[in-house]
């Protein structure tokens, strides 16, 4: 206790008497040392008083504290103890329509980081660099291409970009989607471009002075640049190798705000890459969707967090909402060293799972399309390099036919619109987007067929020849034609200018390029041989404006000759380019979206209005020529043709196509989703019945496109899977279609595209097939086997064909 040292203080008596008159107080008066003694008398009271109402106020504050605001603080201390806890909620599996396994969870290694326990970045920058290169060692993290928004000069934004997509090799239509991700994610401080190899890091590092803001950097600065909340966890890398994950553990004291997580779930895609554009795939969710507004629940809390991962492209993208489930909470009471304690009652909320998705598809019927489609693009490729080697280069052709190396196959139940196989060539990895995507990888993907392109539902296509069927029945619909009117087909035809008449464009068919004809043809034998010349006919129509003028009319042309065969006139009679483009865009499915749960472009089909909205020029007869074969500027997917031609097998019901059979959440019972008429054609049986003959015709006829390999031989038949001879024959319905793309060669000709579109059993219809081969050749050579094997595949299914021709006899194993 410390010792209190004291003021002395004498009483004047007694000090008198000490010194005395003579002493050293002699000159000192009694009022003197009266006043003295007043003065320190005033100075102790002052001081007292001031202690005494320090401690009065203190003690005040204590007993208002403890008495008025106790219960209150009472209350904050103990929710200093209480934590909130985000129990995670698994995602949902993917099954196919046998309940096999597509996309599923599994327990994975993963890595995180909390960017505020990393050293400092000013006064440990040493410390913290060397703990981010050993994670970049560990973990192989790649350099990525970033664009920081706010260092981008506003006016040069436009050409950088270009700069940008040009450096990438990007081609239009990638550039494009591409701008258009980085703009939406403009919010970030960094958005991500793409993963870089090693040149090509070298490449933009240094052309980076004459690239404001565009940087190039580890993955692991991207994803610390961007963290929204630095106490939190931040995932750099999942599924992480377990020897490496340990390796990690056993040197985490060296490694501060490195977190290595055991519980954490993976999404693993387990039956390889023909299902890769059906699902699409999982990716860490980025800075801009987590401040989107729509991160939030009814309550305000954030549905994402920052290590939350989220569904891309295909039906992980579609289906988020239904596959992500909903997150848990609960309050747990935890000591000063963070421990756990005990979970707070009535605080729990379950987490609940994401709905488990059963999907149309059957995976055997996949896996036998993908097979079919893979390996008639490699004979076409051969095909076509056979023709650049053996004729046009001898030839000395400055235009080689492109090699084929992309297509696609559809096929669904026209009774239903479930879709039974979906594939789109060439595939990509989904899992990589789980495991890391490599830039050698990615850069593979992007400049090799864009492979990430869902050629089903997004790439557009000229229908070609296929298109003919829908302008039947129209034309029939309207009386512009009858099943027995017949047209005289000689090649081509010359349509005269207007305003010299002396001169016009051959519009050739096809068989004119062989130096052949059709001669004459009705309906049904137009359908079966795909006479264009017969089409050019049905679509124009008499455009005479009064008896004055002369209506339009052709030549019978010459092609290889390049002559008019004779000077007779024939003037077109058909249905027009008006009620043609009305009833593909409303009676039809052209150019609009089919409705199915997955992304899709909705395609085009044009007339006058768009013309001279879109180009600046007015509707002539050759736009409607080119419009009647399928050409122009007619662009369809191939589930919309494959949709068109449901209508016709179904007699004219359009049923929604749709990949998901049913959806689950744990034990309840499957929410099915419904058949769904979506529309009707409106056209008489009896005008469909003569679209089916034709088509039926067409694979059945010794005149059709799709008979015979070899029509001197019986026995090379175009079917040789779905009908071997053995077996009693399945007929079936369908119509082929060559379609030209791209510039004309010196000699006019262009390249094609090979198209197929078909139902079967023709008499009732179980299921609907469309092909497309990019850059593929004819489709009757190259599409058809593809069809031939899908349904010969269909009906070992359905049990109508014994399995082993295409599909294994013991099939794939079924969940029981």
């Amino acid at each position: 206790m410390a010792r209190r040292k004291r003021i002395p203080y004498d009483p004047p008596a007694r000090r008198k008497h000490r010194f005395g008159s003579g002493g050293r107080s002699a000159g000192r008066s009694a009022v003197d040392k009266r006043a003295d003694q007043h003065f320190l008398s005033r100075r102790m009271f002052i001081a007292k008083a001031g202690v005494i109402g320090a401690f009065s106020a203190l003690a005040g504050r204590l007993g208002y504290l403890q008495l008025i605001e106790g219960e209150k603080y009472q209350v904050d201390a103990e929710e200093n103890y209480r934590k909130v806890e985000v129990m995670p909620a698994p995602r949902g599996m993917i099954v196919d329509r046998m309940k096999r396994p597509l996309a599923q969870n599994r327990r994975a290694w993963e890595v995180q980081i909390v960017k505020g326990e990393l050293p400092d970045e000013v006064t440990h920058a040493a410390e913290r660099r060397r703990v981010l290169d050993s994670l970049i060692s560990a973990l192989q993290l790649e350099n990525v291409l970033a664009i920081r928004p706010k260092a981008i000069p506003s006016r040069s934004r436009d050409t950088i970009f270009s700069r940008v997509t040009k450096m990438l090799n990007y081609d239009d239509e990638t550039a494009d989607r591409a701008i258009a991700r980085w703009i939406r994610e403009w919010g970030d401080r960094y958005v991500k471009v793409t993963p870089l190899t090693i040149d090509d890091a070298a490449l933009f590092r240094e052309a980076q002075r004459e690239l404001p803001g565009v940087v190039v950097m580890n993955e692991i600065d991207f994803l610390l640049e961007n963290v929204w909340a630095e106490e939190l966890p931040i995932t750099i890398k999942k599924d992480v190798p377990r020897e490496v994950a340990l390796k990690l553990e056993a040197n985490s004291m060296y490694m501060p705000g490195v977190v290595i997580d055991d519980s954490a779930l993976a999404r693993e895609y387990v039956r390889g890459e023909v299902m890769s554009h059906v699902l699409g795939y999982v990716q860490p969710i980025s800075r801009v969707a987590l401040d989107d507004l729509r991160n939030r629940d009814a309550y305000n809390e954030r549905i994402y967090d920052q290590n939350d991962i989220i569904g891309h492209e295909g039906l992980e993208g579609a289906l988020e909402r239904d596959l992500r489930g909903i997150k848990g909470r609960q309050q747990v009471e935890i000591d000063a060293n963070g421990v756990v304690l005990r979970t707070l009652p009535g605080t729990v909320a379950e987490a609940v799972p994401g709905k488990n998705i059963r999907l149309t598809i059957d995976l055997e019927l996949q896996n036998a399309a993908a097979k079919a489609l893979v390996e008639a693009i490699e004979r076409a490729a051969a095909a076509k390099e056979k023709v650049n080697t053996e004729e046009r280069t001898p030839q000395g052709r400055k235009t080689l036919w492109q090699i084929p190396n992309a297509g696609s196959v559809v096929a669904l139940d026209p009774r239903t619109g479930e879709i039974l196989a979906m594939v789109s060539y060439p595939y990509y990895d989904n899992q990589l987007f789980v495991t890391g995507l490599s830039s050698r990888k990615f850069k593979e993907y992007t400049e090799a067929g864009k492979a990430f392109l869902n050629r089903t539902t997004n790439e557009l296509y000229p229908p070609g020849s296929t298109f003919k069927i829908f302008l039947a029945a129209s034309a029939l619909a309207h009386g512009a034609i009858t099943p027995d009117k017949t047209y005289k087909c000689t090649g081509a035809i010359q349509v005269p200018y207007t305003n010299d008449l002396s001169k016009g464009n051959p519009s050739a068919c096809w068989v004119g390029w062989r130096g052949g004809t059709h001669e004459t043809l009705d309906l049904y034998g137009a359908i079966a041989q795909s006479c264009d010349v017969y089409f050019y006919n049905v679509a124009e129509a008499n455009s005479q404006e009064d008896s004055t003028t002369e209506p339009v009319y052709y030549y019978d042309w010459n092609l290889l000759g390049k002559q008019i065969v004779s000077q007779d006139k024939h003037v077109f009679n058909g249905l027009g380019i008006e009620p043609l483009a009305k009833d593909m865009q409303e009676r039809f499915w052209f150019g609009r979206e089919t409705g199915v749960e997955i992304n899709e472009a909705s395609g085009l089909f044009p007339d006058p209005a768009w013309k001279l909205e879109n180009i600046a020029e007015g509707w002539s007869t050759g736009d409607t020529l080119n419009v009647s074969i399928g050409q122009g500027e007619v662009k369809v997917t191939p589930l919309q043709l494959a949709m068109n031609t449901a209508s016709l097998a179904t007699n004219g019901i359009f049923r929604k196509p749709h990949l998901v059979l049913d959806k689950t959440v744990g034990a309840a019972a499957p929410e099915p989703t419904p058949v769904e008429e979506i529309g009707k054609l409106e056209i008489d049986q009896n005008w469909i019945d003569v679209v089916k003959e034709g088509m039926w015709r067409v694979c059945h006829d010794p005149s059709g496109t799709a008979y015979r390999v070899n029509r001197d031989d019986p026995a090379t038949t175009k079917w040789p899977k779905t009908n071997s001879g053995a077996e009693q024959e399945i007929f079936i319905c369908g119509k082929t279609g060559t379609a030209e793309f791209g510039e004309e060669d010196e000699l006019g000709a262009r390249d094609t595209h090979a198209l197929f579109t078909c139902f079967a059993p023709a008499e009732a219809p179980e299921i609907v097939v469309a092909v497309v081969i990019e850059a593929g050749g004819e489709g009757a050579t190259h599409a058809v086997p593809v069809a031939d094997e899908v349904l010969r595949a269909f009906f070992e299914l359905t049990g109508k064909r014994a399995r082993g021709v295409v599909l294994s006899p013991e099939g794939l194993p079924v969940p029981t």
